[in-house]
Order: C-alpha cells, then structure tokens, then sequence
C-alpha cells in the first residue's frame, strides 16, 4: 500500500513540475535569447527613423525599405535555430520543458525583438504613402519570406537551414527589387488590395507552417520528467 502511496505521490509532484516549468519557459527563454538581437531591432529602428530625417526621403527611396524587410529575418532563423550548430539539440530535447512551448516561446520572442524595426520602418513611410499601405508595402515581402522560412526549418536543422532560409529571404527581396524596376503601379489606390492579398496569404500561410513547426516538436512524456 505504501509504495502505491508513494508513487502516486511522486506522480503529482513530477505532474506539478511539468505545470510549473510550462509558466517559467517565457521566462528561460527570454535569457536564452542573446543581447545583440535586441540591440539589432534597436538599431534597425534607430536606422529607419535616420533614413526618414534625411534630405530628399521620398518614394522613390523609401521602397527599398519594402526590399530590406525579408533580410531582417534572418537575424531570427540564425537565433531561433540557434540549438543546432551549438550542439544543443539533444540536450534541448531531454530537458523539461516542453519542446512545443519552448519553440513557441522564442519564435514569439524573437519576433518581439524585430517589432521596433519594423513599426519604425512602418512609421517612416506611413508619412509618403498613408500608415496602412505602407505597412502592407513592407509586411507583404516579409510575410511571405517568414513563411518560406518556416517550411525550411521544419525540413533543414543547422547551418543548412540558415543557408536554406538566406536564399529564401533573397530570393524575396529580389522578387521584390525587379516588381519595383517594372514600373509597375504599385502605388496607386487599386494596387493596395493586391498588396493587402498578399499581406493576408502571407500571414496566413506563415501561421500555418508555424502550427506544423510545432507539431513536429517532440510532446513531452512523463518518462521525460522522471528521475
């Protein structure tokens, strides 16, 4: 009877350990996370409103903004996969926390980090071409590199899948860079709900190859919290 007892003891405590580490992981993560990608949103914005209080800022270079956006995730591929090339992976896996949340945790605190750059970048060009086109103009290339940075993750590991996700992001920005040598008009009133389209199928397709990244983390077992 004793043993029973004690088992069924141990049980909830393993059980109240697992619930207790699934608050704190936003918290772990967070000191995961390493200095110089914050200092980079910073310095992304600080660089945005520097561009926007130059001489002669106007349309015809604030686009380029809109061709930059998708290299700024390459900051966090290189920190969000960072487990891999540090020889980490394993260690990660056979820890406490569930790989689910931990993976969930710091793709949400990576992309907090790459806010401030982007509402600058948002704020510079809202003055040329209103705040809502302009954020589609800059979110719809982002977006959809995101996306295919996502797919990328949940095949390649390591440095195979930085390189994967760098020539996905280039691949956007110069998709990005020949639409704007086409003399096309992107900026004119009708132009703005194909770019609110792609903005949308952007989100949405990033938000579900973020479900199947998650999906393919390991859920924890119980054994995972024994000993």
């Amino acid at each position: 009877m004793l043993p029973r007892k004690l088992y069924a003891g141990g049980r909830r405590l393993r059980m109240s350990r697992t619930s207790s580490t699934a608050f704190s992981t936003n918290t772990v993560q967070l000191r995961y996370i390493r200095p110089r990608v914050w200092l980079a949103g910073a310095a992304g914005a600080l660089g945005c409103l520097a561009l926007g209080a130059m001489p002669g800022w106007g349309p015809a270079k604030a686009w380029a903004l809109s061709a930059l956006a998708p290299l700024v995730l390459l900051i966090a591929v290189a920190e969000f996969g960072r487990a891999g090339p540090c020889g980490m992976a394993e260690l990660e896996a056979a820890c406490r926390y569930d790989a689910r949340q931990r993976t969930l945790a710091r793709g949400l605190l990576v992309g907090v980090a790459q806010l401030p750059a982007l509402a600058a970048a948002v704020a510079v060009t809202g003055r040329l071409w209103g705040a809502l086109p302009a954020a589609l103009y800059l979110l719809a290339p982002y977006l959809l590199a995101a996306w295919l940075c996502l797919r990328l993750l949940e095949t390649r590991r390591g440095p195979e899948g930085l390189y994967a996700c760098a020539a996905a992001c280039g691949a956007v920005a110069a998709a990005r860079l020949l639409l704007e040598l086409a003399d096309l008009p992107l900026y004119a009133p009708r132009a703005a709900a194909v770019w609110g389209l792609a903005a949308l199928a952007g989100a949405a397709l990033a938000i579900r190859a973020g479900r199947r990244l998650l999906a393919a983390a390991p859920a924890p077992t119980e054994r995972s919290f024994a000993g």
